[in-house]
Protein backbone atom coordinates (compact mmCIF):
# COMPACT_ATOMS: atom_id res chain seq x y z
CA UNK A 1 0.00 0.00 0.00
CA UNK A 2 1.41 3.31 -1.09
CA UNK A 3 1.97 5.67 1.95
CA UNK A 4 -0.63 8.47 0.51
CA UNK A 5 -3.29 5.90 1.17
CA UNK A 6 -2.83 5.70 4.64
CA UNK A 7 -3.74 9.35 4.41
CA UNK A 8 -7.25 8.52 5.99
CA UNK A 9 -6.30 7.48 9.50
CA UNK A 10 -5.61 10.36 11.57
CA UNK A 11 -2.05 10.34 13.47
CA UNK A 12 -4.10 9.42 16.74
CA UNK A 13 -5.91 6.78 15.41
CA UNK A 14 -2.62 5.76 14.20
CA UNK A 15 -0.65 6.18 17.65
CA UNK A 16 -3.71 4.22 19.26
CA UNK A 17 -3.03 1.25 16.59
CA UNK A 18 0.20 1.39 17.67
CA UNK A 19 0.12 1.59 21.40
CA UNK A 20 -2.03 -1.77 21.32
CA UNK A 21 0.00 -3.26 19.09
CA UNK A 22 3.25 -2.30 21.71
CA UNK A 23 1.63 -3.41 25.09
CA UNK A 24 0.73 -6.05 23.09
CA UNK A 25 -3.32 -6.07 23.37
CA UNK A 26 -3.37 -7.32 19.80
CA UNK A 27 -0.87 -8.79 16.90
CA UNK A 28 -0.38 -6.38 13.93
CA UNK A 29 -2.03 -9.17 11.82
CA UNK A 30 -5.05 -8.47 14.09
CA UNK A 31 -5.12 -5.03 14.00
CA UNK A 32 -5.63 -5.05 10.03
CA UNK A 33 -7.97 -7.11 10.49
CA UNK A 34 -10.02 -5.31 13.76
CA UNK A 35 -9.72 -1.79 12.11
CA UNK A 36 -9.80 -2.88 8.25
CA UNK A 37 -5.87 -1.56 7.63
CA UNK A 38 -5.01 -2.71 4.31
CA UNK A 39 -1.31 -3.63 3.69
CA UNK A 40 1.26 -6.03 5.63
CA UNK A 41 4.07 -3.45 6.27
CA UNK A 42 1.59 -0.45 7.14
CA UNK A 43 1.45 -0.84 11.02
CA UNK A 44 4.95 -1.78 10.87
CA UNK A 45 5.39 2.24 9.37
CA UNK A 46 3.58 3.61 11.91
CA UNK A 47 5.23 1.51 14.81
CA UNK A 48 8.86 3.05 12.88
CA UNK A 49 7.06 6.62 13.12
CA UNK A 50 5.00 6.67 16.03
CA UNK A 51 6.45 3.67 18.22
CA UNK A 52 7.60 4.34 22.07
CA UNK A 53 6.28 7.98 21.61
CA UNK A 54 6.07 9.88 25.59
CA UNK A 55 2.87 10.81 25.72
CA UNK A 56 4.43 14.68 26.30
CA UNK A 57 5.51 14.32 22.48
CA UNK A 58 2.38 13.77 21.23
CA UNK A 59 0.82 16.27 23.52
CA UNK A 60 3.20 18.87 22.35
CA UNK A 61 2.03 18.71 18.65
CA UNK A 62 -1.08 19.21 20.02
CA UNK A 63 -2.06 15.77 18.84
CA UNK A 64 -5.31 14.13 20.63
CA UNK A 65 -5.32 10.75 21.62
CA UNK A 66 -8.80 8.81 20.75
CA UNK A 67 -11.55 8.33 23.01
CA UNK A 68 -12.83 4.94 23.09
CA UNK A 69 -16.07 5.80 21.04
CA UNK A 70 -13.82 7.13 17.94
CA UNK A 71 -12.59 3.94 18.31
CA UNK A 72 -15.61 2.16 18.43
CA UNK A 73 -16.59 3.55 15.75
CA UNK A 74 -13.58 3.48 13.27
CA UNK A 75 -14.17 -0.18 13.98
CA UNK A 76 -17.97 -0.32 13.29
CA UNK A 77 -17.42 1.65 9.86
CA UNK A 78 -14.77 -0.50 8.91
CA UNK A 79 -16.83 -3.91 9.86
CA UNK A 80 -19.49 -2.14 7.82
CA UNK A 81 -17.30 -2.02 4.33
CA UNK A 82 -16.41 -5.19 4.88
CA UNK A 83 -20.04 -6.77 5.33
CA UNK A 84 -20.86 -4.76 2.36
CA UNK A 85 -17.74 -6.38 0.51
CA UNK A 86 -19.38 -9.76 1.35
CA UNK A 87 -22.66 -9.39 0.78
CA UNK A 88 -21.56 -8.04 -3.24
CA UNK A 89 -19.89 -11.05 -2.88
CA UNK A 90 -22.50 -13.01 -2.28
CA UNK A 91 -24.73 -11.62 -4.91
CA UNK A 92 -22.17 -12.18 -7.29
CA UNK A 93 -21.92 -15.96 -6.21
CA UNK A 94 -25.97 -16.35 -6.21
CA UNK A 95 -26.07 -14.64 -9.95
CA UNK A 96 -23.44 -17.11 -11.14
CA UNK A 97 -25.27 -20.20 -9.66
CA UNK A 98 -28.43 -18.61 -10.57
CA UNK A 99 -27.58 -18.89 -14.40
CA UNK A 100 -25.19 -22.12 -14.03
CA UNK A 101 -28.74 -23.94 -13.00
CA UNK A 102 -30.60 -22.58 -16.12
CA UNK A 103 -27.81 -23.24 -18.68
CA UNK A 104 -28.19 -27.03 -16.81
CA UNK A 105 -32.14 -27.12 -17.05
CA UNK A 106 -31.99 -26.31 -20.99
CA UNK A 107 -29.25 -28.42 -21.72
CA UNK A 108 -30.08 -31.45 -19.70
CA UNK A 109 -33.96 -30.63 -20.27
CA UNK A 110 -34.95 -31.32 -16.77
CA UNK A 111 -36.46 -29.03 -13.73
CA UNK A 112 -33.22 -28.48 -11.27
CA UNK A 113 -35.05 -26.07 -8.80
CA UNK A 114 -37.49 -27.35 -6.41
CA UNK A 115 -40.75 -25.95 -7.09
CA UNK A 116 -42.27 -24.16 -3.44
CA UNK A 117 -45.65 -25.16 -2.40
CA UNK A 118 -45.85 -28.51 -4.26
CA UNK A 119 -46.78 -31.38 -2.10
CA UNK A 120 -44.67 -33.85 -1.04
CA UNK A 121 -45.54 -37.66 -2.59
CA UNK A 122 -45.70 -40.41 0.24
CA UNK A 123 -44.25 -43.72 -0.47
Amino acid sequence: MKEGMCARYTEAFKMHVVGEVETGRISQSEANRRYGILGHSTILKWIRKYGKQPLYRTQRKGMKRMDEKEIELLRMENEIKELKRELEDARFKNVVLETLVDVAERELGIPIRKKYGAKRSVK
